[in-house]
């Protein structure tokens, strides 16, 4: 008896039902090379599966792991088992997000624990490789060699694409011939752009592989920071900055545009850094200008792109050029910024290390009102309980939400983060009940009726809305969800509509937080690709 690998398809195993899937068989033979029993069944393809936790950059960067590892012949894992591969793209901005980040890893290592076949990989990348608790961290990812993170000369891609290379190089010494040579054709059918690229570059920019529902994409534009705000560890786990060029963004946005999203949104650790060597504006060269407001100007025009958006930037970042961008292409950029406030107490915000002071925040939001008008939709972050913030201090940043007219708040109570500046300070720690109340005075704020946020939207009632439609309106039987420029989310009448229009609408009325609008005019629904597994629309 001896063992040979015999090649059938998935009607050879389920009885004629589907044969898209083609397996491997290893059977034991006798010396007639009659079949005698089954052994095992081994998949001749390799599989992979990324898991991403986090933030929107998290998951724009995880579409650039997801084409190393096609590029290299792999392919999705299907169902809920373990894939030879599965990274988790982790987040260690707070102590409990590194936490979550290695019980994902140590789920992935159960996933892929005890089959036969190829040796399985877990990989952590991202944020948690430079988290403080590296020897922690290190177990959980399996040894050091799978923990990748950002900081270093080479870019987080171009590091794990050699770890993958590397860990393929083992699999080809105990592959079967037949599995080598199903490999090999996958690598063969990936993109020649690709395949002539040993290492990746800071992105890809390659779209999603697959069809079917989402909208928005994220890209991003920029990585790392070296502003050190005394309360975040990003600094640590992303040092060093690094930007795409223009020609790379355009690039990328135009691929997705031809892959059928409609809206892309342009995300980075530091955005207003893009272009620049630092994100301390008072080191940034005079000279270089505002790259961001070239960047955006220069995306606006792709033909076919509805709309752009900006992720989350810092308040001294907005400048005059980049609001007159935004205006000159308001059929594409949106009215709407995301400029985290923190705090509305100038002490509290010299504490931070925050590069503005609370006069600066006023003038900005003046500036941007008198650029883009008074609809302009603003959200935020507060952080509340930071250490040493008297009630004082928190009715400061109380009276500027009011001023300002926030659409959203994005609160939450201080959480001490090792390795920060602010985590040594606790012999001046705001006590968590007194951080929580101050949080839901802060959401009670925006919530409350005839509160922040229906303020901002009854500005929007009898106003004509470009609203893309993102699902069916599951509590109102009939009508379709989306969002306006503004961010704002709108139900519209009209069975007849479908996931990736853009609508004219107008609004009517306001039910549950949410408008309610008629359509004016549409424009054709396009097919819209899916994103990465674990994407937000």
């Amino acid at each position: 008896m001896h063992e040979v690998a015999v090649n059938y398809t998935e009607r050879d195993l389920i009885g004629g039902t589907c044969a898209s899937r083609s397996w491997m068989r290893r059977a034991d033979v006798d010396e007639h090379g009659s079949r005698a029993k089954l052994t095992r069944w081994v998949p001749p393809m390799l599989t992979y599966r990324i898991s991403t936790l986090g933030c929107r950059v998290n998951h724009a960067e995880a579409r650039a792991l997801e084409q190393v590892l096609l590029d290299r012949g792999l392919r999705p894992a299907s169902g809920p088992g373990g894939a030879h591969v599965e990274v988790i793209h982790s987040c260690a901005v707070t102590t409990r997000a590194a936490a979550k980040s290695r019980n994902a890893a140590r789920r992935a290592a159960r996933r892929t624990g005890g089959g036969s076949g190829p040796s399985p990989l877990v990989i952590v990348t991202g944020c948690l490789a430079a988290d403080p608790d590296r020897a922690r961290n290190a177990d959980a990812a399996g040894g050091e060699a799978n923990l990748i993170g950002h900081a270093g000369d080479a870019t987080l891609p171009e590091r794990f694409a050699h770890r993958v290379e590397a860990w393929l190089e083992g699999q080809s010494q105990v592959q079967t011939p037949a599995q080598k040579q199903a490999q090999t054709q996958a690598q063969e059918q990936a993109p020649a752009r690709a395949r002539s690229l040993r290492v990746l570059p800071m992105g890809s920019t390659a779209p999603p592989p697959a069809a079917g529902g989402h909208v928005r994409a994220e890209v991003k534009i920029q990585d790392g920071c070296d502003a050190h705000c005394t309360f975040c560890i990003i600094p640590r786990l992303r040092p060093t900055l690094r930007s795409k060029t223009i020609e790379q963004v355009v690039e990328e946005v135009r691929q997705l545009v031809d892959a059928g999203h409609v809206e892309v949104v342009l995300t980075g650790i530091f955005i207003g850094a893009w272009g620049h060597e630092t994100a301390l504006r008072r080191r940034q060269s005079p000279s270089s200008g505002s790259p961001l407001a070239d960047l955006m100007d220069t995306v606006a025009q792709i033909p076919g792109l509805k709309r752009l958006r900006l992720s989350s930037m810092e308040p001294g970042d907005v400048d005059e050029p980049l609001l007159d961008a935004m205006s000159a292409n308001d059929g594409v950029i949106v009215p709407h910024l995301h400029l985290p406030l923190q705090s509305g107490s100038d002490r509290v915000l010299r504490r931070m290390n925050r590069q503005y002071g609370a006069d600066d925040y006023r003038d900005m939001l003046a500036m941007v009102r008198e650029r883009l008008g008074d609809d302009v939709a603003l959200t935020t972050d507060v952080i509340c309980g930071f250490p040493g913030e008297t009630p004082a201090d928190h009715a400061a940043t109380v009276a500027m939400a009011l001023e300002a007219g926030f659409f959203h708040m994005h609160v939450f109570p201080y959480s001490p983060r090792p390795g920060t500046a602010a985590a040594r300070w606790r012999d001046q720690a705001v006590d968590g009940a007194t951080a929580r109340q101050r949080v839901r005075a802060l959401i009670e704020l925006e919530t409350r009726p005839g509160g922040l946020r229906a303020r901002f939207q009854r500005r929007l009632l009898g106003r004509g809305l470009r609203v893309i439609i993102e699902q069916a309106d599951a509590a109102r039987p009939g009508r379709w969800l989306g969002r306006c420029d503004q961010y704002a989310l709108v139900s519209i009448d009209g069975a007849h509509l479908q996931t990736g229009q853009l609508v004219q609408a107008h609004a009517e009325e306001i039910h549950d937080d949410v408008l309610l609008g008629q359509v004016h005019a549409e424009t054709p629904a396009v097919a819209l690709p899916q994103l990465p597994q674990g994407c937000p629309a």
